[in-house]
């Protein structure tokens, strides 16, 4: 998966998909290396330059769900990263977080956090 986060945004939507899957994140020592990937997929989004095509909209769908999946699985340690992108001044960046911040997984999790960082977010 390392070799897919540095490939076409497709690519990495594809890296995304596969790694934020519940199953995969039960094991601490595995889900501190997905997020080690989501978090360079994440800033690779500031490297973009062809930000209005489709494959680019798929990857940041992608991303627009992925981290919220796997702070619901690791809490302790997604969040502090999250809430890194959360300040982002990159509108793209700021999507995708607002778009995690929506899911219910993370209302479940701690609704007053998602609720503060959202405002954050202006969303």
């Amino acid at each position: 998966m390392m070799e897919w986060s540095k490939g076409s945004p497709l690519v990495r939507r594809a890296a995304v998909a596969t790694l934020c899957e519940p199953s995969l994140l039960v094991r601490r020592e595995i889900a501190v290396k997905i997020l080690d990937i989501l978090d360079g997929i994440t800033a690779s989004i500031l490297a973009e330059e062809e930000r209005r095509t489709e494959d680019f909209r798929v990857l940041r769908k992608g991303l627009g769900y992925g981290w919220s999946v796997a702070v619901a699985a690791h809490a302790d340690i997604d969040i502090p990263r999250m809430e890194k992108w959360i300040q982002s001044e990159d509108a793209d960046i700021r999507w995708i977080m607002r778009q995690n911040l929506k899911k219910n997984r993370l209302s479940k999790m701690d609704d007053a956090w998602m609720r503060t960082q959202l405002g954050l977010l202006g969303g």
